[in-house]
């Protein structure tokens, strides 16, 4: 990112002590050399002139450690004087005779000065540490705020509150609309969002690319937080006063701040982009699967009944009553087979766009199958239908139309994929917090890892000439059972061929009052 030309880069490794401290300091570095002198003077007999030194040095180098190369500085070099008239040769006089204790004054002061450079070093590299791990959490928190978020508007809210909790400033993200103009987020402002900003700059900012800032000279800034060439959003930053212009290093944490924001806003971007192109691919692979199915099996029908019409009129009286009937159920049959085809097709649509509206009520698990069974009493000629249905079931909280269509569907595909004359079974068992509708077969079953697969849209395992239909039977199926807070599976059973089970959640039945039920019909 670049930063603006008014930006001042100088180094700020050597930071001032707190005026109260830095007082404290010298205070100290005034009264250690007398603390030592009075430590020393009782046992100046007893301690050689070497010792004393190191007594002086001990205290130089303390106050080095606490305060820092100043205070000292002023230590050593009135510990000198002291130690000279008090301790050396001749006593009571700043004149040194003995050309050890010069060496020995000399030695102090440099080494009171190397200790306050190493002090002072290992302070800096303490703080440095202290400060390259507060950022280090502070970027951690961001990106794993930033990680969580899901929209631009959530981007800008999470940017806002981790800048003003890091550098004090007052920020807001801007985005551009449809037509390319920068507009503030929908989202609620915080307290420290920046509201009163220029948008003329900013959007010269987005425009060119590049780093703006107020015509008079002061904040806020206008970072364009870009991808490529291409500008993602403008961030309008307002700073306090020296907050960041004169501490380069601040300024790289601040351009590391941004560029975590422009990554998940790349992120964003790129997976809205990837979106959308799976919902291209999708609808248009919905489209070509849908205009297959209709191809042939809405075709198939409309040419039997274009044929079975089309003789009619050509034999005219030459037809006897007998082959008009045929003729006749030809095109009644087909034209129920294009209604129920053209049905699911318009169901399927209405479920998947969430229009269709559950009418729930209570109902009797016998009831449903029974009505499915009544619908289906013409295809199931010559077919026997086992039904094991416990007395003791409870009622479902169910669209029972909905429901019936399920049992037909399924129902419909046993007759359709096993053998003619094979029995199907129907059963129900209460689970401990479902109730379980089986419907079974007797064919050849599915084919391994393909049970899933039947519930895709428009797929059919067998091919299109041996069966009709447009593969949305089972889809229908799942999305109705799914609205009602269920599922629906596909497995095979031992013994067996193919088997639905559907599981219905139990609510608390209403209770029935039997005194006033038994009043009301005497």
């Amino acid at each position: 990112m670049q930063n603006p030309s008014t930006l001042k880069k100088r180094p700020t490794f050597l930071r001032k002590l707190p005026r109260g401290r830095e007082l404290r300091g010298y205070a100290w570095g005034m009264a250690a050399p007398f603390v030592c002198t009075l430590i020393n003077w009782p046992l100046q007999n007893i301690l050689g002139e070497a010792s004393i030194l190191m007594i002086y040095l001990l205290g130089v180098f303390l106050v080095a450690n606490h305060f820092g190369r100043g205070a000292s500085i002023l230590a050593s070099l009135l510990s000198a004087p002291l130690f000279a008239f008090y301790f050396a040769r001749p006593i009571f006089s700043l004149a040194i005779s003995d050309l050890e204790n010069i060496v020995g004054l000399g030695v102090m002061i440099v080494v009171a000065n190397l200790t306050s450079n190493l002090q002072d070093k290992a302070r800096l590299q303490a703080e440095l540490a202290r400060q390259r791990e507060s950022r280090t959490k502070a970027l951690y928190r961001l990106s794993q705020a930033l990680a969580e978020t899901g929209n631009q508007e959530n981007v800008a809210v999470v940017a806002v509150q981790h800048i003003h909790d890091q550098f004090g400033a007052m920020s807001v993200l801007l985005f551009a609309d449809e037509q390319g103009r920068l507009v503030y987020p929908e989202a609620e402002p915080l307290p420290f969002s920046l509201r009163a900003t220029d948008l003329a700059d900013a959007q010269r900012a987005f425009k060119l690319a590049k780093v703006q800032q107020r015509r008079n000279g002061c904040a806020p800034f206008y970072y364009p937080l870009m991808r490529s060439q291409t500008v993602l959003a403008v961030l309008a930053i307002s700073f306090k006063a020296s907050s960041i212009d004169s501490d380069p290093q601040l300024s790289a944490f601040f351009d590391t701040f941004c560029s975590l924001i422009t990554q998940t806003l790349e992120r964003l971007y790129l997976a809205g982009q990837a979106k959308d192109a799976t919902l291209q691919a999708e609808t248009e692979s919905l489209r070509n699967a849908l205009l297959s199915a209709i191809s042939h099996d809405l075709r198939t029908p409309l040419t039997r009944i274009s044929g079975a019409a089309s003789t009619l009129i050509e034999s005219g009286s030459e037809c006897s009553e007998e082959e008009k009937q045929d003729l006749g159920k030809v095109i009644l049959e087909e034209a129920q087979r294009m209604s129920d085809l053209t049905s699911k097709i318009l169901n399927m649509a209405r479920l998947s766009s969430g229009e269709i509206i559950l009418h729930q009520d209570w109902n009797a698990v016998e009831e449903i199958v029974g009505g499915a069974l009544t619908r289906l009493d013409k295809n199931l000629q010559g077919r026997p239908v086992r039904t094991q249905l416990p007395g003791s079931l409870p009622l479902v909280w169910i669209d029972a139309v909905l429901l019936e269509q399920v049992l037909v569907n399924l129902i419909e595909n046993a007759i359709k994929y096993t053998p003619p004359g094979s029995p199907i079974d129907i059963s129900a068992e209460l689970l401990p917090a479902t109730v379980r509708l089986t419907v079974s077969d007797y064919g050849d079953g599915i084919p391994k890892g393909m049970e899933e697969k039947l519930f895709d849209k428009f797929y059919r395992h067998e091919t299109e000439t041996q069966t009709s239909g447009v593969g949305l039977g089972l889809a229908l199926c799942r999305a109705i059972v799914e609205a009602h807070g269920g599922a629906i599976k596909a497995t095979n059973l031992a013994g067996k061929g193919a088997a639905f089970m559907i599981d219905l959640p139990m609510r608390e039945p209403p209770s029935l009052n039997w005194d006033k039920a038994e009043s009301a019909t005497a």
